[in-house]
């Protein structure tokens, strides 16, 4: 088929515009529903007894990254200014920190908190996946082992700034083909007529297990030799992700008090053509690189993440960086439900976290943080921490 250049420009430009369009109601709407109200310490739950000193870990992370900010840069959150002056000064002291006590003041002196009124607040959890695989595929010893794929060099993120002053923020992500620049394909175009098959990572036994490593963004591959692969996010292909835990609360397969991604697999295992169909409705596609066997994920702010002290966020509502008081309302611990208060910092975001309080909590590697991860998905508080002014 032909292709009309001139053609394609103009429904590149309407798209945009749609989209921007789109984006610019939503954020609209979010903000009407929300509201952020400048608080206490004193009325944040439980920090007078928290212990918080393991979060140094997290923090010192977030603290390289402030560094290359320039010191004098205010950013908006709502109508309150983040001065990132403050949060520079709370690092330079932070390695004089020794006690949980210095850290809770150098915290109160430095930062305020703001609670996010919102109806919706939502938590989930993410872990780094440990599954099996292999590097070389083998009909005899994993005969449904599916690949997990390098990012392919031609697939390129446009940012639309750089074109119009209105675009500010806004990116479009695109395969470069033979001169042109189109939309990449879904993951059922992707698997089906096996595409970027020269990018190949890794195999992955299970196939239901390589889907949750798309979802999860990391994982600990054990090969046949007993070495461990590392992999980590590289990028993805742009499409919206679908829920397919949610797909099967509406149809009644699973119930959604029994929702977890452990009743999730099991089912997979039962119905493997059902579960391959159903994964297909999933147009979002993850590309993988190999990362040190010693190293943390890395979140989508540059940054490596801390169980337990680092959290996916929307970034289009709350900056990277941004320390986050939580209050996790139902959090699964040895069979019993507890509430859960913490400090977490916004260094990660995802495709399906979407909205001002809606958080994905990491909470590290191994089969404990996996059971809880998979039954995570509670209501709750979150207060911002914002980095004080002059």
């Amino acid at each position: 088929m032909a292709f009309n250049k001139k053609a394609y420009k103009s429904l590149f430009l309407l798209l945009v515009l749609i989209l921007l369009a789109f984006y610019l109601s939503m954020q609209k709407s979010e903000k009407t529903k929300s509201q952020i109200t400048e608080v206490d310490f004193s009325e944040l739950p439980n920090w007078a007894e928290a212990y918080l000193l393991p979060s140094v870990k997290s923090f010192e992370k977030s603290c390289k990254a402030i560094s290359l900010i320039k010191p004098s840069k205010i950013n908006k959150f709502f109508k309150l200014n983040v001065n990132k002056d403050s949060y520079i000064t709370f690092c330079k002291a932070l390695p004089e920190v020794k006690t949980n006590e210095e850290l809770k003041l150098l915290i109160e002196n430095n930062f305020y908190p703001a609670y996010l009124s919102s109806k919706k607040a939502h938590f989930t959890g993410y872990v780094e996946l440990e599954i099996k695989g292999r590097l070389e595929f083998s009909d005899q010893e994993a005969p449904n082992a599916v690949p997990i794929f390098k990012m392919p060099a031609n697939i390129i993120t446009v940012d639309l700034e750089n074109f119009r002053d209105e675009f500010k923020g806004k990116k479009i992500k695109g395969l470069l083909l033979e001169n042109d620049f189109i939309p990449v394909p879904s993951r059922k175009i992707i698997e089906n007529e096996n595409m970027f098959k020269e990018h190949i990572l890794a195999y992955i036994d299970d196939p239901a297990l390589a889907y949750f490593l798309h979802i999860q963004g990391s994982g600990v591959i054990t090969l046949p030799s007993g070495k461990i692969l590392s992999v980590g996010y590289a990028g993805d292909n742009g499409k919206k992700y679908y829920s397919i835990g949610k797909d099967l609360i509406e149809k009644g397969i699973i119930k959604k008090e029994d929702m977890s991604m452990q009743s999730i697999l099991t089912w997979m295992k039962n119905n493997q053509q059902e579960a391959f169909d159903l994964m297909q409705k999933n147009n979002r596609f993850i590309f993988f690189r190999e990362r040190k066997n010693m190293e943390l994920p890395e979140g989508s702010s540059g940054v490596e993440v801390t169980p337990m002290y680092s959290a996916a966020i929307d970034n289009k509502h709350i900056p990277y960086h941004l320390p986050l008081w939580v209050q996790v309302d139902n959090f699964h611990i040895n069979r019993d439900n507890k509430e859960l208060t913490n400090i977490f910092i916004a260094q990660d975001t995802g495709s399906a976290i979407k909205g001002l309080t809606r958080m994905d909590l990491f909470l590290g590697k191994g089969k404990e943080a996996e059971v809880i991860a998979g039954k995570l998905s509670s209501s709750g508080k979150i207060w911002a921490l914002i980095p004080r002014g002059d």
